[in-house]
């Protein structure tokens, strides 16, 4: 019969018997000792030192919010350093007592069989033999398979050493031959040994294959007493583990979390500033947007102005001054925003007699190209241009819906087109230019159809627009090629 006790459980004389036991590998002990490897500390402490390096290569430095790497980081910590403090406490409750270890032991009362802080303990009362199996992978010896028949149940042990294995062996056979009264079972004497002598004796058969003469003798040499494993302590609960643990981790978490807020605001501005001439300004826009962000406010506010003065200065050459100063402005008024939004209104008013030239296709087209010509050319990481969703009826001024660039327009009699076009620093302010002009297109060949006039028409209108406010057009670089699988 195979009882399962925890190591703390097991009363004191037991505990110290086996510890004793395993302290002098069973020399001087009425029994025979195997002790069994265990990797498993020094595993789990270089995983958990791999865990925690893990950790701080991957959220260090720390770019993502707080909160969220504090969790991250604590998570990790807290794993692998529980898992390098599990393995310090495995190799210090050895040592103290606690913690029973990894091998197998017998005398002649009981089989034990520990496996870290558990021990198996097989009552051999009714011991009748043992068999052993050596195993060998590729002509090399792995381990000794012991086959213990107690009763009507068996009982398998693996003993790591061919040796040992053979010894354990001999050793529970010469304990099942005495139990039994020798070979015809009458030898009183064989039985009436004490466990301590008969454990003395069957360790002599076991190392000389033969019973020693004296038996007097064996039973008097041996000193150290078998005893009768019973359940006298209680397991620890591990509560007080358990309140260190999660105390531990908030402690982690509020300290990481202090230190990733520095940490981080450094970590994303240094990456902001490695960034090219084109892609920082959009950064720069979101580091000023998050509250979070406090160490480098001024001076991310500072390469932003930069960023749009340059920006102005190089691609803003209109032709017409008013109308470059307006778009300058309008574009500048973007520093301190928190979106590079222009809101951009179009919008051409009813031909004289009331007919309808298709004015939503022209006011569509209008609105498109000199959008995309004005943001390629400023740069689509300063400005974009956005239509406002609220309806707008030209012929109404009172109900029209004003934008940071307002153009109107009407088509004469004579073929010309009178537009006023004004520019605002934001949809609720007072133009800061408002400027009217007339287009005078090319004339055509005399047998083009209304239509093709129109459309003439309208690209030159588009055209003397863009040099009017921003001169010469930059187009956007190609999308680079589709990779070759």
């Amino acid at each position: 019969m195979t009882e399962t006790y925890q190591f703390e459980e097991l009363d004191r004389e037991t505990r110290d018997y086996l510890m004793q036991a395993r302290e002098r590998y069973g020399k001087g002990m009425p029994g025979i000792y195997a002790p069994r490897t265990n990797h498993l500390p020094l595993v789990g402490m270089l995983v958990g030192f791999g865990i925690i390096i893990f950790t701080l290569f991957v959220t260090f430095p720390p770019t993502l919010p707080p909160t969220k790497e504090a969790f991250l980081q604590t998570a990790g910590f807290l794993l692998g350093g529980w898992m390098v403090i599990a393995a310090m406490r495995v190799w210090m409750s050895g040592k103290s007592g606690r913690y029973a270890g990894h091998f197998v032991y017998t005398d002649a009362e009981y089989l034990y069989e520990g496996k870290g802080g558990v021990v198996h303990v097989t009552d051999l009362a009714n011991l009748r033999d043992a068999k052993a199996i050596q195993n060998f992978n590729e002509g090399k010896y792995q381990n000794t398979s012991i086959s213990v028949k107690v009763g009507h149940d068996r009982r398998t042990v693996v003993v790591y050493g061919e040796e040992r294995g053979r010894r354990m062996t001999v050793f529970l056979n010469a304990v099942s031959y005495m139990r039994d009264g020798g070979e015809d079972g009458k030898d009183e004497d064989l039985r009436k040994l004490s466990p301590e002598a008969m454990g003395a004796v069957a360790k002599e058969v076991a190392r000389t294959g033969e019973f020693p003469s004296n038996l007097a003798a064996a039973q008097e040499a041996e000193e150290t007493r078998v005893p009768r494993p019973r359940k006298e302590g209680r397991r620890a609960t591990g509560i007080l583990a358990m309140f260190l643990t999660v105390v531990a981790g908030v402690l982690m978490f509020f300290g990481f979390r202090a230190v990733n807020e520095p940490l981080r605001d450094e970590a994303i501005f240094d990456a902001i500033k490695s960034l090219s001439p084109k892609d920082q300004p959009p950064a720069l826009r979101l580091y000023l947007a998050n509250p979070d962000f406090a160490a480098h406010r001024d001076e991310a506010q500072k390469m932003l102005d930069a960023a749009y003065d340059t920006g102005v200065q190089f691609n803003v050459k209109g032709a017409d001054e008013d109308m470059k100063k307006g778009m300058s402005q309008v574009v500048l008024s973007l520093k301190n925003k928190p979106q590079p939004v222009v809101s951009f209104v179009v919008a051409e008013e009813q031909a004289a007699g009331g007919q309808n030239l298709g004015l939503s296709a022209r006011e569509a087209k209008v609105q498109k190209d000199l959008a995309d010509k004005w943001g390629s050319t400023i740069g689509d990481e300063l400005v974009v241009f956005a239509t406002p969703a609220d309806p707008d009826n030209p012929n109404a001024p009172d109900k029209r819906t004003k934008g940071m660039i307002d153009l109107r327009w009407k088509v004469t009699d004579k073929g010309t087109i009178d537009f006023t076009i004004q520019f605002r620093n934001s949809p609720d302010e007072e133009p800061v230019v408002s400027k009217q002009g007339t287009v005078i297109p090319e004339v055509g060949p005399p047998n083009m159809t209304e239509a093709e006039r129109s459309q003439k028409l309208t690209q030159f209108f588009i055209d003397d627009l863009v040099q009017k406010t921003i001169g010469g057009v930059r187009n956007r670089p190609p999308p680079p090629p589709p990779e070759d699988f």
